[in-house]
């Protein structure tokens, strides 16, 4: 039982790095276009890439729960619930809000003709920011959770 506790947790943490670290880059990447062509650039990887959070989110999800199971953990640690009740609402934002926003916005650049930025993408372009960074923070406290397990 302990090596298949150990490959999970191996998967684990493989699915946090794939999943996280595009979550992190491509609204950098995004927000640093400084054209219109760039933007559409931006959002094509964007699209491409987007695979491995929403993949990586569903492998820690799953080898999560495996875990807990495992473990006879269950629902009884703090730390454990206060993580899972984090990544349900980043799900919500990313879900609900953020994929939504980044399709309308990256249709709406794929129309633009000319290569400047147009006026009506930045407040569109804002939100999606302000969604990207709570997103963002709360999968830190997330790790950090999981790494101190206070």
């Amino acid at each position: 039982m302990e090596a298949v506790e150990k490959i999970l947790v191996l998967i684990h943490v493989l699915a946090a790095i794939i999943g996280i670290g595009p979550a992190f880059v491509l609204p950098v990447i995004t927000h640093s276009a400084k054209t219109s062509s760039q933007l559409r650039f931006a959002y094509h990887l964007n699209d491409k890439i987007n695979r491995f959070p929403k993949a990586g989110g569903i492998t820690l999800l799953v080898t999560g729960a495996l875990l807990m199971l495992l473990d006879h953990t269950g629902f009884t640690k703090m730390w454990l619930n206060i993580s899972l009740a984090l990544f349900v609402v980043i799900e919500i934002l990313i879900i609900g809000f953020l994929d939504p926003a980044m399709k309308r916005a990256g249709k709406f650049i794929r129309k633009h003709k000319g290569e400047g930025i147009p006026e009506d993408y930045l407040p569109m372009a804002g939100k999606m920011i302000f969604l990207n960074r709570i997103v963002q923070v709360l999968t830190v406290l997330i790790i950090i959770l999981m790494v101190i397990r206070p």
